[in-house]
């Protein structure tokens, strides 16, 4: 089970990337069009995958290999880079990007101009996408780097 959520969750990385370009994109270059069910069904599939992310990512903070339950006893978290990053601020980061994608997704259901709509979903996206790519533990990342796809 855990190691089928480490490939689902890496592949899910990709798809969230992916469909945050395609969002981003679509809504700069749209911005003087109308809000259209395309646009929210974008958005929709960009939620559903960062929705999904999030619950295989609580499941390898608690129970994973880099999980809150395998923390070598004596280990102060904080003062560990490898155990901060991967039990605070990569969860801690994701969260809020999570957040700001279900925000922006949330727009298209505001009473607001449809241009306004786009530039507020573009915007939250674009900050997301930001504090995604800061939070993924890249390789070459000293300490924390892995690999582009998961090796077990």
């Amino acid at each position: 089970m855990y190691l089928a959520s480490v490939y689902l969750h890496s592949l899910l990385r990709w798809v969230i990337l992916i469909l945050l370009l395609a969002n981003i994109v679509r809504h700069f270059a749209n911005a003087s069009k109308p809000f259209t069910a395309q646009d929210k069904k974008l958005g929709l599939f960009l939620m559903i995958s960062a929705h999904i992310t999030l619950l295989l990512g609580l499941y390898q903070v608690i129970f994973g290999r880099f999980g809150w339950l395998n923390v070598p006893a004596g280990t102060n978290v904080m003062k560990d880079a490898f155990w901060r990053f991967y039990l605070v601020e990569h969860p801690f980061g994701m969260l809020v990007a999570i957040v700001l994608i279900t925000i922006g997704k949330g727009v298209a259901k505001k009473n607001l101009p449809d241009a306004k709509k786009h530039r507020k979903s573009a915007i939250l996206f674009l900050v997301a996408l930001i504090i995604i790519l800061a939070t993924i533990p890249w390789p070459g990342r000293e300490a924390i780097g892995r690999a582009l796809w998961p090796s077990m």
